[in-house]
């Protein structure tokens, strides 16, 4: 594996240049305050970067895998055809939407190589899936619209797209983004540069790249960050428009945005949220709206819990998280009214709340950029999660009504089963590692890609009682160390603990360890802040940890003999001094207000490619209209002048800077070329690009003195520019001062 000494290397291997992705990580990095050091590998081998142990891409411990396909350069090596002549002599004016040449059809044997590597591409990803911990994301990035507005080659591509995107989602551990998560996403119609692409293979401009930057920054945010657990929305002008107490149910307005809001809910319960609603209305009038208007499109079966009273929101949301056993810090509150959000973040700083937007589609705009409620991963149990707290809510009852924790814990009747592991369990289990904290031995945040591969002493524990399944709710992983049995993970959702789950897993390790024909089963247990839970049992059935080691260790025989004795304490044992303590959190109200703020800047800011380009590549101070060099005597002088600031960051101060020696690269040089195609239908010849007369005033010049059409062959032009390194450009360079 190549050495990368980030806390978190992203490494993006690409099958075109995909270096004008620093910027946007850059921007990213500062805003969201998640470092990513990024590292770019050399362009046209992705498959190679796959397959290769000792490549690039990280294969264990923290960071990530960026994989960015665009299916046409699979194509790139083979003969193209091309598009039939225009039917007069008179030649095409520059589109300004569009820069770039006359386009050629990929051809029947470009379609067949992008199959040929479309299988290949999912085979990699397959074959290697068991080698990485490392999450792998596969980005299938947008098509040239000019190659899209052919109906044959724009329905392959598209085809070719949706086929890769299907074959990849069921590999465990790979997630995956498609041109609609990208520029459809953010609104960028004029994302390609085609002219770009054709001389140094960087196929769009810098607003595209800042965009696809963007969707890749924020699916990482995705798996780095945790999720709400509780979405909690307010109901007048936020599932519909109006006020039910004073407009009636008859009088509420639920247009087409409120109910493809409503379905963005529904995804998020779906998902795994749990949806509650909290208004200061009448709960008669609330649940009539939900009986008589049908367009309304959230049931209250979907709902978790309905809260429509005169109470101030926060009494309402604590009263939630005690009924829902869940802290503060996993609720998402949504509200159109500053007052009550206001009161809100006063009163329990703790939970993540956002300001709505007024109206109905400002308010869906909003909703689909806030980057809190992308969940990249879904699994069973998350679909069932409304109906599994439902079903809590039937055993609360039956605990009431029992005489005792026993006659509980008998009535429910529990089936603890423990399974080996499988891969289709793979990103239920690494979900898991991520969310458990209380009780985990070993709080190891693992991916999908660590259960990708069998492990007959990796089990699954799923329970079951009178009142249904609960899901699969815990993992537990083991090791032969000598004679012993070492519990390397051991954690269980705490929605089973406290009914004997824990004592019966305990006991199956108990028995492994005899069928082994072992003596021993060590735990070694990671102290935290939170999984003090944890620490308590294992202590309790084991005994005080090993001084030396800090490894909680019994014979194998009592392990196998642990059993749950309802109503018995469970003492806090002396914490372990020899196992340093996990770094004290940070002030969790401070930072989720913090994070409210980014988020909703994020949402409200941010949401379209144009702005996203102003943010993370703003023009330079002195870019104005008239600004530019003292001594600059035309328009062009000026043009070309905010065009340099632009590509390099750095205003020429004189007419005739170079552009070398301003900090200049290859690269730019390409970017220079394009927006000079795009503005001024103008090929700028190369022995001009590549010497030190590459000045402001001589590009302008050349610009001045080439009509459209009467610039250098642009077969020749691109075989120039591909046939120089950076070394020949330095040679050419030393020459020319000489």
């Amino acid at each position: 594996m190549a050495n990368h000494s980030a806390d978190y290397p992203v490494v993006v291997t690409a099958t075109f240049v995909a270096d004008p992705l620093a910027p946007t990580f850059g921007y990213w990095t500062a805003e969201l305050g998640l470092p990513h050091d990024l590292f770019v590998a050399p362009y046209g081998q992705v498959l190679q970067h796959l397959l290769d142990p000792h490549g690039p891409l990280v294969r264990t411990g923290p960071g990530a895998n960026v994989v960015l396909v665009r299916p046409q350069d699979w194509a790139r090596d083979q003969p193209a055809a091309p598009a039939p002549p225009p039917a007069t002599d008179t030649p095409p004016r520059p589109d300004p939407t569009h820069s770039g040449h006359p386009r050629a059809t990929l051809g029947a044997d470009g379609r067949a190589a992008i199959r040929r590597a479309a299988d290949e591409l999912v085979e990699a990803v397959a074959d290697t899936a068991g080698q990485r911990s490392a999450p792998l994301l596969v980005v299938l990035c947008p098509a040239s619209p000019a190659l899209l507005a052919d109906p044959a080659d724009g329905g392959f591509l598209t085809a070719v797209e949706e086929r890769i995107a299907a074959e990849l989602r069921r590999i465990p551990g790979v997630g995956v983004l498609t041109t609609a998560d990208t520029v459809e996403a953010y609104d960028l119609p004029h994302h390609a540069d085609d002219y770009a692409d054709e001389l140094a293979r960087v196929p769009y401009t810098p607003a595209g790249f800042a965009v696809l930057g963007t969707a890749v920054v924020r699916r990482l945010h995705a798996l780095r960050t945790p999720r709400p657990k509780v979405i909690v929305v307010d109901a007048d002008n936020t599932l519909w428009d109006g006020v039910v107490g004073e407009d009636g149910v008859d009088g509420l307005r639920i247009g087409p945005h409120r109910q493809e809001l409503h379905r963005l809910l529904v995804r998020q319960q779906e998902a795994g949220a749990l949806l509650c609603l909290s208004s200061k209305n009448s709960e008669a009038e609330v649940r009539e709206v939900f009986r008589r208007r049908p367009e309304l499109g959230l049931e209250l079966s979907q709902l978790t819990a309905l809260r429509a009273d005169w109470r101030p929101k926060h009494e309402t949301l604590r009263e939630l998280a005690a009924e829902l056993d869940l802290g503060l810090d996993s609720f998402l509150f949504l509200d159109d009214s500053p007052a009550e959000c206001a009161e809100l973040r006063a009163a329990c700083p703790e939970v993540l709340v956002l300001n709505l937007p007024a109206g109905a589609a400002p308010a869906l705009s909003y909703l689909r950029h806030v980057w809190a409620l992308d969940r990249p991963v879904v699994t069973g149990e998350d679909r069932r999660r409304t109906e599994l707290y439902q079903r809590e809510s039937r055993r609360r009852e039956l605990r009431a009504s029992s005489a005792g924790l026993a006659e509980f814990v008998a009535g429910l009747r529990l089936e603890v089963r423990l399974t080996p592991a499988t891969s289709g369990q793979a990103d239920r289990l690494a979900q898991l590692t991520q969310r458990t904290n209380q009780f985990n031995t070993s709080t190891v945040r693992r991916t999908a890609a660590d259960f990708a591969t069998a492990d007959e002493l990796r089990w699954a524990v799923d329970v079951s009682d009178r009142f249904g399944a609960y899901g699969l709710v815990g993992l537990v992983s083991l090791a032969v160390d000598g004679t012993a049995l070492r519990v390397d993970d051991l954690l269980l959702s705490c929605r089973v603990l406290g009914r004997g789950v824990e004592h019966q897993v305990f006991a199956a390790i108990g028995a492994a360890a005899l069928e082994r024909g072992l003596d021993t089963v060590e735990v070694p247990v990671r102290r935290t802040a939170r999984n003090q839970p944890a620490r308590d049992f294992v202590t309790r059935v084991a005994g005080p940890p090993d001084p030396a080691t800090g490894v909680h260790r019994m014979g194998a025989a009592d392990a196998a003999a642990v059993r749950y004795t309802p109503e018995q304490p469970v003492p806090a044992g002396p914490p372990p001094t020899n196992v340093p303590a996990e770094p004290a959190a940070p002030d969790r109200a401070v930072d989720a207000a913090g994070h409210a703020d980014r988020l909703d800047r994020i949402a409200r800011e941010l949401a379209t490619g144009a702005a996203l380009h102003r943010a993370i590549l703003p023009p330079p101070p002195d870019a104005g209209p008239t600004a530019g060099p003292t001594d600059a005597r035309t328009p062009t002088e000026l043009a070309v002048a905010r065009l340099w600031a632009e590509v390099l960051g750095v205003a020429p101060v004189s007419v005739w800077d170079s552009f070398f020696a301003l900090g200049g690269q290859s690269l730019q040089v390409v970017q220079f070329m394009a927006r000079v195609r795009a503005g001024y239908g103008v090929e700028l010849p190369v022995d001009l690009l590549f010497t030190t007369g590459f000045t402001v005033a001589q590009a302008a010049h050349a610009i001045d003195d080439v009509r459209p059409g009467s610039g250098a062959d642009i077969d020749l032009l691109i075989a120039q520019v591909e046939a120089l390194s950076d070394d020949e450009v330095a040679a050419l360079l030393a020459a020319e001062e000489a």
